[in-house]
C-alpha cells in the first residue's frame, strides 16, 4: 500500500480526524489536493497550536488584534521569543465521513447515512460474490461506542463491515459476528486516485464461506494440489517484486521519489498462473503458504519492497 494512502487511512482512527498545514504542504502534499477535489477533506478549526520554525518546540497560539480588528497569530517560545504565525499555517482538514466513503464505495449502490456519530456508518448495497450485501464502515474503536456500534449491527449479521486499517478492523472483529475487512488491504493509490479491489474483497468472503451456493458445493482439490498452486504463486510473486523493485528504484532516480508499482489482483494473478481467484485466494490463506503470505504484504510496502534482497528459499 502507498505510504501516503496509509497514513490517511491511519488519521482516520484518530479523534479527530483531521490534516494540520504542515502535513498538507510536507508529506502528504503529492495527493492533498487529490483528496479535496474528491471532498474527502473539508475545511475545520484552525489549530490553536504552532511549533516554532527555529527550534522545534510546540506553542500554543495567542492572537491579538490590530486596530482595524482583524487578528494575528503569535507563539511565545521561550527560546525564541515572541514569533509570528501566518494564519495558513495554522489551517486544517476534517476528513469528511460522507465523502471519504462517496470516493471509496463509487462503485456500489450508495446510501450513506451515519448511525453511530463518528463511528458507524450504513455505506449501501454491493453485489459481490454472486450476492447482494450490505455495506457498512466504522472507525475509531472506542470502548464507550461498542455498545451502541454491535446493538445496530446485531440485526445486520449478513453486512459486511469495513475498517480504515488492519488493526482497527480486528478490534471491531472480535465485538461483532459481522466479516470485517481493512481498506488497508483493500485499496490502493495511483496518481492520486483511489482504487477499490473488488476481487480481494469477492475472495476475502468465498473464504469467509459467504460466496455464491456453486462455490460450497465445488470438490476440495487436495493437499497435493494446493501445495503445487501455492509454489506457482510464490515464483509469479518474486517475478512481481523484482519488478516492483527495480521500478521503485528506476522511478527515484527519475523523480527523486519511489513509486509503488500496482500489485496485482487476486484475479489478475490467478491468470497468470491459470488459477482460478477463488483458488488464489485459498492459497493465500493456507496456514503452510507463510512465504507466498510475506512476499503478498510485501508488495504494498514500499519500504519493505526497496530492501528486499530476494526468495527467503535462496537466503
Amino acid at each position: 500500500m502507498s505510504p501516503l494512502l496509509k497514513k490517511v487511512l491511519s488519521r482516520w482512527e484518530s479523534n479527530p480526524p483531521v490534516i494540520v498545514a504542515e502535513e498538507a504542504s510536507g508529506g502528504l502534499q503529492p495527493i492533498f489536493a487529490s483528496l479535496r477535489n474528491q471532498s474527502i477533506l473539508r475545511p475545520t478549526s484552525s489549530s490553536s497550536g504552532f511549533t516554532c520554525t527555529e527550534c522545534g518546540e510546540r506553542c500554543r497560539v495567542t492572537h491579538i488584534s490590530d486596530q482595524a480588528g482583524d487578528l494575528h497569530g503569535y507563539i511565545h517560545c521561550r527560546d525564541c521569543g515572541i514569533v509570528s504565525v501566518p494564519a495558513h499555517a495554522l489551517e486544517r482538514w476534517e476528513l469528511d465521513a460522507p465523502g471519504f466513503l462517496a470516493a471509496v464505495f463509487r462503485d456500489i449502490q450508495l446510501a450513506i447515512q451515519e448511525r453511530v456519530a463518528r463511528h458507524l456508518w450504513q455505506v449501501g448495497k454491493a453485489h459481490w460474490a454472486g450476492r447482494t450485501r450490505e455495506v457498512w464502515f466504522a472507525r475509531s474503536f472506542r470502548r464507550d461506542a461498542v455498545s451502541a456500534v454491535t446493538q445496530v449491527l446485531a440485526s445486520r449479521p449478513k453486512a459486511i463491515l469495513f475498517a480504515p486499517t488492519e488493526s482497527g478492523a480486528s478490534r471491531w472483529q472480535e465485538i461483532t459476528p459481522n466479516l470485517t475487512l481493512a481498506l488497508e488491504s483493500t485499496l490502493t493509490l495511483a496518481n492520486g486516485n483511489i482504487s477499490f479491489d473488488t476481487d480481494y474483497v469477492e475472495g476475502r468472503l468465498v473464504d469467509a464461506g459467504l460466496g455464491p451456493d456453486a462455490t460450497a458445493s465445488r470438490p476440495t482439490k487436495k493437499r497435493g494440489n494446493r501445495a503445487a498452486n501455492i509454489e506457482l504463486l510464490r515464483k509469479e510473486m518474486i517475478e512481481h517484486l523484482r519488478a516492483a523493485r527495480d521500478h521503485a528504484f528506476d522511478t527515484r532516480e527519475k523523480t527523486g521519489e519511489p513509486e509503488l508499482l500496482p500489485r496485482p489482483t487476486q484475479k489478475a494473478l490467478g491468470e497468470l498462473v491459470g488459477l482460478s481467484e477463488p483458488d488464489v485466494s485459498r492459497c493465500l490463506r493456507d496456514l503452510k503458504a507463510k512465504e507466498l503470505q510475506l512476499y503478498w504484504n510485501t508488495a504494498l510496502d514500499l519500504d519493505q519492497l526497496m530492501s528486499w534482497k530476494g526468495p527467503l528459499t535462496k537466503g
